[in-house]
């Protein structure tokens, strides 16, 4: 009996101790108290109602009181003043004393020193000091509005959760977004889904992103693209600082111009609005129009930008370069490319190919005019050959070498000091008689279709004719002769 007695006790003990203690609801004052029927359940307020439960005032014009399940119904002008730093109006309020559950609706609107809500009913928690709405809301947050169908309060974290139809609005851009947490007191913002952020600078969408409205940075991640009325940029994500002006892609990289008629790809980039800044690597490839042809640049690294506020850009792209057009390739180490003489430079063993030809050089210059290719400048070892349905290679040879084109194409080249040429001779059949080796410190070279038609010589030049069977070996080749075809890149090439 006694063990059973130990066992009781501690039983009842252990239930009161799990019990949470329930606080009645206290009437303050009201101007008319009615008892509603003689058991006392319904008690009528009237005029001037104040109520009082927990640490939190309730004001009405008048209310149905229920003594015996602890809870109220209050009518029109409904206030609860919660430690002076929450306050929650409406037209209706049923609120349950046990629970500390509020059920409010008509015009309601929640105020702390934080925001301000508006909404057509909310329900509000006083345990965990959270309220949610599902009509409908307006939250005024010091520069920022909020709006959303769904969305939830939490009062002792000011942490703002947002669904369905969400829109955040401040002075200069404006989120759309299927879900959002907003922390107030910070202005921090995080968002869920299909996001669209539109603002003076363009316009943003992505499928998640984070947003620190004092810092002024973003975070923008999952099938990012940025625009505005010239500029593209698209990324798996985009860090982006506006006091520093800098942002940052990452992964499927692309940023174009649809002014300047270029784009670049790329793995990760870093670049700036101001001065057109981009630093592209992870297989960057630049691509410009050039009379409605595409010309792309592949390099390890690839840098544009802008100098001192000027209109014109530059172009650096270091180590592996590859050149692509569909008529027209090439290869160097680096290449530099200023739009004040539209000139593209290369260096390091720079090599180009056209139709069956390869020009080799100690630096190459290709310059465009009005979109178009105009001339071509090879200084240093400059070299031509060309493949030929013969054995051998038609070669020219000279200190450098000055090209012309016409709609794109390669119609002459001038050679200028210590010309040298071999090709092949034919006679009026085109019946091939053998090589011609020839001399001559100036030459001009015609051009058709990327096949030399015709070489001039305009110094008398040191020439001679070698039949076929006749050829001496050391008259083959000349000095520097490396044909490097199997080395042209083709798109393939371009876009790793």
């Amino acid at each position: 009996m006694k063990l059973l007695h130990t066992l009781l006790f501690l039983l009842l003990g252990v239930t009161a101790f799990g019990q949470t203690k329930k606080t009645k609801i206290e009437i303050v004052f009201a101007r008319t108290i009615k008892q509603i029927n003689r058991s006392g359940e319904v008690v009528r307020l009237i005029g001037d109602v104040r109520m009082k439960h927990e640490g939190a005032l309730m004001y009405c014009d008048s209310a149905h009181f229920f003594p015996v399940s602890n809870s109220m119904i209050a009518y029109s002008n409904v206030h609860i003043n919660q430690g002076d730093t929450l306050h929650l109006y409406g037209d209706i309020l049923d609120y349950n004393g046990n629970t500390k559950m509020a059920d409010i609706r008509g015009n309601v609107k929640l105020v702390d020193p934080d925001l301000t809500l508006t909404t057509s009913a909310l329900m509000f928690d006083r345990n965990s000091q959270v309220g949610y709405y599902t009509t409908g809301a307006e939250i005024i947050a010091k520069n920022e509005t909020l709006r959303s169908i769904r969305g939830l309060y939490d009062g002792n974290t000011n942490l703002l959760r947002f669904k369905e139809k969400v829109e955040l609005q401040t002075e200069d851009y404006i989120i759309y977004s299927d879900t959002m947490y907003h922390h107030s007191e910070s202005e921090q913002t995080w968002f869920y889904g299909k996001t669209h952020i539109t603002g003076n600078g363009g316009d943003i969408y992505c499928n998640k992103g984070y947003f620190n409205a004092i810092n002024d940075y973003s975070w923008f991640v999952d099938s990012v693209f940025i625009y505005n009325d010239a500029q593209l940029i698209r990324g798996d994500s985009v860090f982006y600082n506006q006091q520093s002006d800098v942002g940052q892609v990452y992964d499927n990289v692309f940023l174009s111009d649809t002014v300047e008629g270029y784009s670049v790809t790329g793995t990760f980039a870093r670049y700036t609005k101001k001065n057109s800044y981009a630093f592209v690597t992870g297989f960057p490839v630049y691509s410009i129009d050039v009379d409605g042809d595409s010309l792309h640049l592949a390099g390890d690294t690839l840098l544009t930008f802008r100098e001192h506020d000027t209109t014109e850009r530059f172009l650096k792209v270091y180590h592996n370069v590859r050149i692509y057009k569909s008529d027209f390739q090439g290869r160097c180490d680096s290449l530099f490319y200023s739009e004040i003489d539209s000139t593209f430079h290369l260096y390091h063993q720079p090599i180009l190919w056209t139709g069956i030809n390869q020009m080799t050089s100690d630096n190459i210059a290709l310059k465009l005019r009005d979109g178009k290719m105009d001339s071509l400048f090879m200084t240093g070892n400059a070299f031509l050959l060309s493949e030929t349905e013969e054995i051998l290679y038609d070669q020219i040879k000279g200190k450098n070498m000055y090209g012309q084109f016409v709609d794109n194409e390669l119609e002459r080249i001038f050679v200028s000091g210590n010309g040298q040429t071999v090709y092949n001779a034919y006679d009026e059949n085109e019946v091939l008689l053998g090589i011609n080796r020839a001399d001559c410190s100036d030459l001009e070279i015609k051009v058709k279709d990327n096949k030399i038609m015709r070489i001039i010589f305009l110094v008398k030049p040191d020439a001679t004719l070698y039949p076929v069977e006749d050829i001496p070996e050391g008259e083959k080749r000349l000095k520097g002769f490396k044909p490097r075809f199997e080395e042209r890149p083709s798109l393939s090439d371009i876009f790793q």
